[in-house]
């Protein structure tokens, strides 16, 4: 090729380059302000909803069979600084042109059985993206209840630890996926609130893969409820997921114990778990005093697979055991799930689609 010919083309990919740049440069901006709206309603953050919204937007609605107007002033409005709202969103499409922008988001609002689809014109002002346009519909739905899943912040295995761990991203995504897909609302709690530690992804396998990418559960993972926050009284089953993390901070948390004893006990709801997640079932005492878990068939985790045995404060297999558990398992990584009533339990990865058809089981059991 000529020199000339090369320079040409080589100035022509650069700024083909300089181009995209600038292209998906300003569709993460836009996805910057609709993600400030999503989560500025759902938390509270009423700066996040003032960054997203032209002050002289507006937001048009039908109510009663007429068109309704609303300023963004009296929207932003209804929202309380720092109360929470249990309403997860994700953004569905943006579509960028030049300076102006249209956006599609998805808003689930449980306690009021809909989902919001939000139609946004955005426009470039002054090089910041603001929100200057909303409409909106919803569908209603009915959902058969809710499920609360136990989740570790912790993103190592101890303070003096360099190696790093997490909440088990397979063992959580699976349960996730049947339990919604079978209706049920899905809340997550951990011991500090706030963003969960995950670790041991799979982005090969395609259920995974579709859920880092999913933003209502990246939300729900970002803004884990605090114990305190949970009411216990919502829930039909608990679930604790797995990871080698949950060893360390979920069987100190008193609060989440009594949290799953209120949904076992007075809910007469389902308790399960599944690899390591056993560990928040140590600790969990009926109103009697007796352990959860004591005289029941259950598994976890077993000692023969755990490969950092000298790094966990202790061993799941052998503390289930002390706590009077009648402990059952199969050969290493072997799918295995034990159902004692309505205390549910699996061993390992390898388990989960059958310990999540055994919750939806005892699920409509306990429902009938």
């Amino acid at each position: 090729m000529p020199k000339l010919a090369m320079k040409f083309f080589a100035f022509t990919l650069i700024l083909f380059f300089q181009f995209q740049a600038f292209s998906q440069s300003d569709e993460d901006l836009v996805r910057a302000t609709l993600m400030d709206y999503i989560e500025g309603t759902s938390t509270g953050e009423v700066h996040r909803l003032k960054r997203a919204f032209h002050p002289d937007a507006k937001l048009y609605y039908i109510q009663n069979d007429t068109l309704s107007e609303r300023s963004a002033e009296a929207y932003i409005k209804l929202f309380k600084p720092g109360r929470k709202n249990n309403r997860p969103g994700q953004i569905v499409s943006i579509n960028v042109s030049k300076d102006a922008a249209i956006g599609v988001v998805e808003v689930d609002f449980p306690s009021r059985k809909r989902k919001y689809t939000d139609y946004m014109l955005l426009l470039k002002d002054k090089g910041t993206w603001k929100i200057v346009h909303k409409s909106y519909t919803y569908k209603s739905y009915d959902r058969k209840g809710k499920i609360l899943f136990v989740v570790s912040n912790e993103d190592s295995f101890g303070e003096n630890s360099k190696k790093l761990t997490g909440t088990h991203y397979g063992e959580l995504v699976v349960p996730y996926h049947k339990f919604s897909e079978a209706g049920y609302e899905i809340d997550f709690v951990s011991p500090k609130g706030g963003k969960v530690a995950l670790a041991y992804f799979n982005l090969q396998d395609s259920l995974q893969q579709n859920y880092f990418y999913n933003q209502k559960l990246q939300h729900k993972l970002k803004y884990s409820l605090k114990p305190e926050e949970v009411k216990p009284s919502e829930y039909k089953a608990i679930f604790y997921c797995g990871g080698s993390a949950p060893v360390f901070d979920i069987p100190k948390n008193n609060t989440i114990q009594e949290i799953a004893r209120n949904i076992y006990e007075d809910n007469n709801g389902v308790v399960s778990s599944v690899c390591h997640g056993a560990a928040g079932l140590v600790n969990v005492k009926l109103s009697n005093g007796d352990y959860l878990i004591n005289g029941k068939k259950v598994n976890s985790f077993t000692n023969n697979e755990e490969s950092n045995k000298n790094l966990l404060p202790f061993l799941v297999e052998s503390k289930l055991k002390e706590r009077g558990a009648i402990f059952r398992s199969s050969e290493k990584w072997q799918p295995h799930v034990e159902v004692d009533g309505r205390l549910i339990t699996g061993q390992n990865p390898a388990s989960l689609e059958e310990l999540s058809n055994e919750v939806l089981k005892a699920l409509k059991a306990v429902n009938n």
